[in-house]
């Protein structure tokens, strides 16, 4: 199992000004192997067409859904995968269907499961269960969730966006053999103790969990762990922030980055 990492901004990056290279982010989202969608949000097409990669999603059958913040969720993606992608499902919170259905007005053709939080669900080969994360948006019913994605004997977990860890999520992964540990680091060095930190990690939030996680040798032994989800405005330039988070054994992932979990 493999993770692409097709944007790995906040929502303050502005796709007008992209540029190739490390020091650009899209907004949010990750493929796994080739058919698995994490966050069909608004750039995915726009880095396969920038990227050399036009056919990079003409193989995913399931999009799962972190949240519906308009970074993460994208009608208008949704509308072009389930079109180009025959049997293309869309997975989340119940909060997507209202999505839909609010702004489309064939919301039907578009195929949504509700995935409960804490039930693991088999979709094609995968075991997926959503877990919650500690993330509030503009509909107080949704629940925002992070995803913990096994296969092949192979663990992955993927956490944007949430500060933290809640409670209930904590205790669900304590004991699983996670391989690769994907965090949000939405606020970097240039906003420790910010008020973003309620719904997001800053850097220093980021390396206390990792440091307890290697002292309770939490995780299987070959765990690695990403930071993604960082904000423009928030953090240096890609190389400072290789080196900060490297002193503490992170990987900041880019766009681009494809990973063996």
């Amino acid at each position: 199992m493999n993770i692409t990492f097709l944007g790995t901004g906040a929502a303050d990056w502005e796709i007008e000004k992209y540029v190739h290279g490390e020091e650009f982010r899209r907004f949010s989202s990750a493929l796994v192997n080739d058919d698995l969608l994490i966050d069909p949000g608004p750039h995915i097409f726009h880095f396969a067409e920038t990227e050399g990669q036009p056919q990079i999603l003409s193989n995913v059958k399931n999009a799962i859904v972190t949240h519906t913040h308009e970074d993460h969720f994208s009608i208008e993606s949704i509308q072009r995968l389930s079109e180009e992608n025959p049997g293309f499902t869309l997975w989340g919170d119940a909060a997507c269907l209202r999505q839909l259905q609010a702004q489309l007005l064939d919301a039907a053709t578009i195929n949504f499961i509700e995935l409960p939080i804490g039930v693991t669900q088999e979709i094609d080969g995968y075991k997926v269960t959503a877990l919650p994360a500690s993330h509030l948006t503009h509909d107080v019913a949704e629940q925002s969730r992070v995803y913990l994605i096994e296969k092949g004997g192979r663990t992955l977990f993927y956490g944007c966006d949430s500060a933290w860890l809640p409670s209930y999520t904590w205790h669900s992964i304590v004991d699983k053999p996670i391989n690769l540990m994907v965090l949000e680091c939405t606020c970097g060095e240039l906003a420790i103790n910010d008020w973003r930190s309620f719904d997001h990690n800053d850097i220093k939030m980021v390396e206390n969990m990792v440091d307890v996680f290697r002292k309770y040798n939490y995780f299987a032994e070959d765990v690695r762990f990403v930071a993604s989800h960082l904000a423009r405005t928030l953090h240096p330039e890609h190389s400072a922030i290789a080196a900060a988070m490297g002193a503490f054994g992170v990987i900041p992932a880019h766009d681009g980055l494809v990973l063996e979990v």
